[in-house]
């Protein structure tokens, strides 16, 4: 498999491209699975003129906690995409933001005021109309950390954008106005994620921290019922403002084992998923029964390193010229990958600069050399990973090239589902060196580098101690900077450089690839959103089985 990724176009039946943040956790099977059947009339041509039926898909978990503020599974956000929308929209077809909830919008002279006009006539699953006080309390309890709907651990995605927003009113039931401290070119984009759907007010009000156990939304499908560790049931809604969904219903399954996932995708008792093993490319692409769709090399496989843990900078240098990226791509990946040549930022965003391949290239004796100059030979790190998809394996190989140049390790493989909170955790005791990954749920390079380099957000603060370093607070500035330009050289060269000093004055993050996350199909299921499904966003309102 080559390296080159700008675009590539393959058969119905190509190759399956690889699995997602924490997805399926080994050793447990799949509970109740339900099986995708149903065939009717229908008009709609992007459907393959069928309605009703079932489509299950495989998703890596639930915690049966539906809410936008609340991460512990991408399933579970899967759910939000299905039963909630915001704002704008981003189909992930195209990258640019579309008017969703918001008709239209107006931008000011200064780029501070954003005035939206709302739909009118949308209305929510309980019936009731959609107005400028539900977004004014969906986006308040994302900015407003002791908002007493907010369940314990709420991640809150949207809280960055809120640190910069100096007030959103509404000044009548069809209009909301939100003004900012500084402009922001990717307001409209980040309104379209997770943090940005639309609850309505009163059932936030009535539910409180329990809202997820039975979110009300305006999206494609409505909440029916949901058992943690088993599935999320949903049903088509009648009132969706684009239109009833083709399928009836729409299960999104936990299914942890990965030949489980590979032998439902052939019998039909899983019509989709985007967490197949990447193990399993040979035997799917020759099967008949599913389709394997092409997506980009859309997310990066990292290594975190926690500068409060490995303070020195020259062996923190070390650990990322000890990895074998070649080693990862065909043992960890089974090729399905390439070396990040333009670290942070992948092949599929604008910005991507293979310049930059010398941050991520491979050099044992001069790690080596750095690990005995700084007298850490024999030194303890430990190392921890999500125990499925492709993170055990790559966790196996990290830990022996750092043994190789001289560290002693001491790895922890940690169920998918509590994963998460482990590296927001600074004081778990194998927080020196953490396998993750960043997905492009954004389609933009500040949702890459943007993250990743920002002291204050989960990754610069909780993860790696970035925001500990002398001189990182000076990246909150660059990146702000760079978001507000246009596309194009003088955007990429911003982002460059401050990849450039993230990496050699700072390397927390050691790339260890590049690649994607599979689309497989059940070869009769048609009209999935695939672009948007490799990216671990559910937008199933034209799918049908």
């Amino acid at each position: 498999m080559t390296d080159s990724l700008a675009s590539r176009s393959l058969s119905r039946r190509s190759v399956l491209r690889g699995a997602g943040l924490l997805g399926m956790g080994a050793g447990l099977g799949m509970t109740g699975l339900l099986s995708a059947c149903g065939v009717a009339a229908d008009d709609d041509k992007s459907t393959g003129g069928r309605s009703g039926g079932t489509l299950t898909l495989a998703v890596d978990g639930t915690s049966a906690v539906i809410d936008p503020a609340f991460y512990t599974t991408l399933g579970d956000w899967m759910a939000v995409d299905c039963v909630m929308r915001g704002l704008t929209f981003i189909s992930f077809e195209t990258n640019d933001p579309q008017p969703d909830l918001a008709e239209s919008w107006e931008l000011s002279a200064d780029k501070l005021t954003y005035t939206f006009t709302l739909r009118q006539g949308v209305t929510f699953h309980d019936g009731t109309a959609f107005t400028s006080a539900d977004v004014l309390a969906s986006l308040g309890r994302q900015w407003n950390e002791k908002d007493p709907s907010l369940p314990e651990g709420s991640s809150r995605p949207l809280r960055s954008l809120g640190a910069n927003v100096t007030s959103i009113t509404a000044p009548d039931a069809n209009t909301v106005v939100l003004v900012l401290k500084a402009p922001d070119a990717t307001v409209l984009a980040r309104l379209s994620d997770i943090g940005g759907r639309i609850m309505s007010k009163a059932s936030i009000e009535k539910n409180g921290k329990d809202l997820g156990k039975a979110p009300i939304g305006t999206g494609p499908f409505t909440f029916a019922s949901a058992t943690s560790g088993q599935s999320v049931v949903l049903e088509a809604f009648d009132g969706f403002r684009l239109g009833k969904p083709p399928i009836d219903r729409l299960v999104l399954q936990q299914v942890t084992d990965p030949s489980t996932i590979v032998s439902s995708l052939i019998s039909g008792d899983v019509g989709g998923t985007q967490f197949a093993p990447y193990s399993a490319l040979e035997q799917l692409k020759k099967n008949d029964a599913v389709t394997v769709h092409e997506t980009p090399y859309s997310f990066d496989a990292i290594l975190m390193i926690d500068a409060r843990r490995i303070p020195e900078l020259d062996v923190r240098k070390a650990i990322n010229l000890a990895v074998d990226r070649d080693q990862i791509l065909a043992q960890a990946f089974f090729g399905t990958g390439a070396k990040p040549v333009g670290y942070t930022i992948p092949p599929s965003q604008p910005g991507h600069d293979p310049a930059l391949a010398d941050l991520s290239t491979t050099n044992v004796e001069e790690a080596k050399r750095l690990i005995t100059a700084a007298g850490a030979t024999g030194r303890t790190v430990r190392l921890m990973a999500a125990s499925d998809s492709w993170h055990p394996k790559a966790a196996q190989i990290v830990a022996q090239n750092l043994t190789d140049i001289g560290l002693k390790v001491v790895s922890d493989s940690v169920d998918p589902a509590t994963y998460f909170g482990r590296i927001a955790n600074a004081e778990d005791e194998f927080h020196d060196l953490m396998i993750w990954e960043r997905n492009s749920y954004v389609p933009d390079p500040d949702n890459m580098i943007g993250a990743l380099a920002m002291p204050s957000g989960v990754y610069g603060d909780f993860a790696t101690g970035l925001a500990t370093l002398p001189g990182a607070d000076a990246f909150a500035a660059d990146l702000t900077a760079a978001k507000n330009l246009p596309n194009g050289a003088e955007r990429t060269a911003k982002y460059s450089d401050i990849q450039r000093r993230f990496a050699e004055q700072y390397m927390v993050l050691s790339m260890l690839a590049y690649s994607c996350n599979p689309v497989v199909t059940g070869s009769k299921v048609e009209g999935v959103n695939v672009a948007a499904l490799g990216s671990h966003r559910c937008f199933m309102e034209k799918a049908s089985v």
